[in-house]
């Protein structure tokens, strides 16, 4: 006899866990420039790269800063440094897919006599996964009375994956900007299909500016512009995708009276294949002795990207000592996610929002202070157990006296698996030969029993069973099973 060995479809789970680099060092300012204060400053941890390697996950990337800084007059400036990572991971080797999301826990920016001073801590969330699933034992050939027991999974490993950039050039209406002193943009996939030419990707930009008038006066603009663009790549049946911000300029057009946001954005798309699959969880046969060894199997299935947008909206006091707001000037958020559970098909996130709002007083001065706000959002997660979720925000406020009326979108992205495990067969061993068993046997099934499981404590076949007994493969309890020995 053989033993015949399949490879079970999908992604096997290597490692998972989250690791904190810190960062820190001091930040450049423009020529010419000095900061008599730091009005406001928000950040983010690029991953350009991730890999695994023998026994570790490399990362790559930029520490990206922008700030919104003051000596005569407002001024805003981005500063980046590289940023390399480590991580020991027992059992990753070189050729796994290294999947990494990266968050700034703390940020923190200093002004001293040195300069403006950053302490930072990014939280990074990696999974490694090696494409095909366990060794799982599909038969033994040569025995002709061989019995099988057998479990059915569906099992789904990513596949298809294309890269690319592309770019686009949005107009805002804003007549009374003369001058962009700063901006962010985040881009968001609302849907990825197949087009007739390629990918049709459908998304949102989410373009908020600091911007300058004639007169001096500063004002936040702050628009969601949706966007459809076609792209290479294999075209795959259902597909997921994401884009990033890798490069954009926003800058006023005064004779147009409009703000100008050119924009580049890399996307990622790729689709899943797999599908049902079995293996052999116990066998025997009565006229060839052996016995099964039994090992548990690990699985790992691919489940899709589940994207939730959430209004957040909150009226924030001004912090004692602090003067009245005349008018709120701009407000950022950074999204943090700090726990995460799945029950019933719903991921439930949780987390902070980092808000820094800056407003002018009577006086004409500019003041700024932070808010940390608790988020929870749900999102479906139908027979995923396992993610990792990222985040943007875009933000706006308005108000004045004692309190200002903060407004967020909270988008939470999360890749989703499914993990589980059973016991299958992993080999066979000799054993000794039962006797055959003699005479009619009554047997009254309890719930639970199976044809397969009566079969095997008397050593018999299913269809021995089924000779005297018409009766489905799972028993209620109860049933009346006779046969011949």
């Amino acid at each position: 006899m053989e033993l015949i060995w399949k490879e079970l479809p999908g992604e096997r789970i290597i490692y998972t866990g989250v690791s904190q680099g810190a960062v820190e060092g001091g930040i450049p300012l423009p020529e010419g420039r000095s900061a008599k204060e730091i009005l406001s400053y928000t950040g983010e941890v690029a991953i350009s790269s991730s890999s695994a390697r023998e026994g570790e996950i490399a990362i790559e990337g930029v520490v990206k800063i922008d700030l919104i800084c003051m000596d005569d007059k407002v001024f805003a400036f981005t500063s980046s440094a590289p940023f390399t990572h480590r991580i020991a991971a027992d059992g990753v080797r070189e050729g796994m897919r290294a999947e990494v999301r990266s968050a700034l826990q703390s940020l923190e920016i200093n002004k001293g006599e040195g300069g403006i001073t950053l302490n930072a801590v990014a939280d990074i969330n990696a999974m490694v996964t090696a494409s095909g699933g366990a060794k799982v034992l599909d038969g033994i050939s040569g025995i002709e009375d061989g019995e099988q027991q057998r479990q059915e999974m569906t099992l789904y490993e990513r596949a298809g994956e294309s890269r690319g950039s592309f770019r686009l050039r949005e107009e805002i209406e804003a007549p009374f900007a003369t001058e962009v002193l700063y901006s962010e943009v985040h881009g968001v996939l609302r849907d990825v299909s197949p087009g007739k030419d390629g990918i049709c990707l459908e998304g949102t930009l989410y373009i908020s500016a600091l911007v300058q008038s004639r007169t001096g006066a500063m004002s936040q603009l702050s628009q969601a512009i949706p966007f459809t663009q076609t792209v290479d790549g294999e075209a795959l049946t259902p597909m997921w995708g994401e884009v990033r911000v890798s490069g954009c300029q926003v800058r006023g057009a005064e004779d147009f009276g409009v703000v100008i946001a050119d924009v580049e954005l890399t996307y990622r798309t790729w689709g899943r294949a797999g599908g049902r699959s079995d293996a052999v969880t116990d066998t025997f046969s009565p006229t060839v002795p052996f016995e099964c060894t039994h090992g548990l199997i690990r699985t790992s299935s691919y489940c899709g990207l589940s994207t939730q947008r959430q209004s957040v909206s909150e009226n924030i006091m001004i912090p004692d000592g602090m003067p009245e707001a005349a008018r709120v000037v701009y407000a950022t958020a950074r999204p943090m996610v700090t726990s995460y559970g799945i029950e019933n098909g719903v991921l439930t996130a949780e987390g902070l929002l980092f808000t820094r709002i800056l407003y002018t007083a009577e006086s004409g001065c500019i003041f700024a202070f932070n808010e940390d706000i608790p988020f929870s959002v749900n999102m479906e997660a139908q027979g995923a157990t396992d993610a990792m979720i990222y985040g943007v925000a875009a933000a706006s406020a308005a108000g004045g006296g004692r309190s200002v009326e903060l407004n967020c979108t909270l988008i939470l992205i999360a890749d989703l698996y499914c993990t589980g495990g059973f016991e299958a067969v992993t080999g066979i061993e000799e054993c000794p030969q039962r006797p055959p068993h003699q005479g009619i046997t009554v047997y009254f099934a309890s719930a639970g029993d199976t044809l397969y499981s009566i079969a095997r404590e008397y050593n018999t076949s299913r269809t021995n069973l089924l000779r005297m007994n018409d009766l489905p493969e799972v028993l209620q309890g109860g049933e009346r099973v006779a046969f011949m020995g």
